[in-house]
């Protein structure tokens, strides 16, 4: 495989329209975050849908990246466990590991698996009216709720002896919940992620062993876990803060892993900080690449957030018709002008 940190995200299994522009994008070893929704405990080998999406990711000669977890309307993950405390998670385990033995993995190329997604935030580790304390939970709880299906799902996955498949964890929101309303929207800010790190490892200490790369989500901002989509340009740079937040996370786990950028980016939405300037976008990306996620040998690849999606289109490189905004061509540019890999 060539060396290559560049990489795309998608919102969806994918198809082959969406893989051949990410792979002309990222060139061969590029990296490609499929999203695979609805896994449960009942499951015994992955969709046809599923499969089909890696072989082609394969076909293309780029690494799948494969965001596994629950359906999009139900992210009630704890409810999938073996106990009434949560902490248990056979069943689900044993469900990751017949799905993601059942897919067609390619000989000498890897499958990064990241366990669901952002279950620092209230909406993806959601709890039911009644559970929690006096109807809401901490995010102790909830950390240690993770840590445990993450414990248990590295375990199955490794399991399988098979040293292609690779654990990451679900990257984490920059910015976190204190604490959740069950069964509600109510959430109580004020936190980032290396306290939920923190509160993952007083729960299960020995978790960053379980995993072969740490995924992250340093979105460009000027504070840590606040301040998104500000510029990344001379004079002020303010956006490195953000992208470099990788580098907060790996602290908080004591220990220096791999990294894949799971998400990153810039949205055009003026009403969520960003320019309202596709141009500006480009260059802002083109810059990230070339000073931080180039300069770091730690990161493995980088699965901007995300090539095209109609309701993200604020953040998409590629416009619905297929055809590319700015930041694609820009990207593209500078990916062959440093020749990782050559084009």
């Amino acid at each position: 495989m060539p060396e290559n940190v560049f990489g795309m995200g998608l919102a969806s299994p994918g198809d082959p329209g969406k893989l051949d522009k990410v792979a002309y994008l990222t060139g061969p070893g590029g990296g490609v975050r499929l999203t695979f929704p609805g896994i449960d405990r009942n499951m015994t080998q992955a969709p046809q849908e599923w499969k089909d999406a890696v072989a082609l990711a394969y076909e293309r000669d780029l690494i799948p990246v494969i965001r596994l977890g629950p359906p999009w309307g139900d992210r009630r993950v704890r409810n999938q466990s073996d106990d009434a405390a949560h902490l248990e998670y056979g069943q689900l385990a044993a469900a990751y590991a017949a799905v993601v033995s059942s897919l067609p993995l390619r000989d000498g190329w890897p499958v990064y698996i990241e366990v669901h997604n952002e279950p620092n935030l209230c909406y993806e580790w959601a709890c039911d009216p009644g559970d929690g304390n006096d109807g809401w939970m901490g995010y102790e709880q909830i950390a240690s709720e993770y840590a445990h299906m993450l414990e248990d799902v590295a375990a199955a996955l490794h399991g399988l002896g098979d040293p292609r498949i690779r654990v990451v964890n679900g990257g984490l929101a920059p910015g976190g919940a204190v604490s959740c309303e069950c069964g509600g929207e109510g959430f109580t800010p004020g936190i980032t992620s290396a306290e939920f790190i923190a509160a993952m490892k007083a729960a299960v200490p020995a978790f960053p062993s379980f995993l072969d790369a740490w995924a992250s989500h340093p979105y460009p901002a000027e504070g840590l876990g606040w301040g998104f989509f500000v510029s990344y340009e001379a004079p002020d740079w303010k956006g490195e803060t953000g992208l470099r937040y990788y580098e907060h996370e790996l602290s908080a786990l004591g220990t220096d892993l791999p990294v894949i950028v799971t998400e990153t980016g810039w949205t055009i939405d003026p009403g969520k900080g960003g320019p309202g300037d596709r141009n500006k976008v480009a260059v802002w990306m083109k810059n990230a690449y070339e000073n931080v996620f180039l300069q770091d040998d730690r990161i493995v690849t980088v699965l901007p957030f995300l090539l095209q999606d109609p309701n993200w289109d604020d953040f998409a490189w590629v416009d619905g018709a297929g055809n590319p905004y700015p930041v694609y061509t820009t990207v593209r540019d500078f990916r062959c002008q440093v020749a990782m890999p050559p084009c």
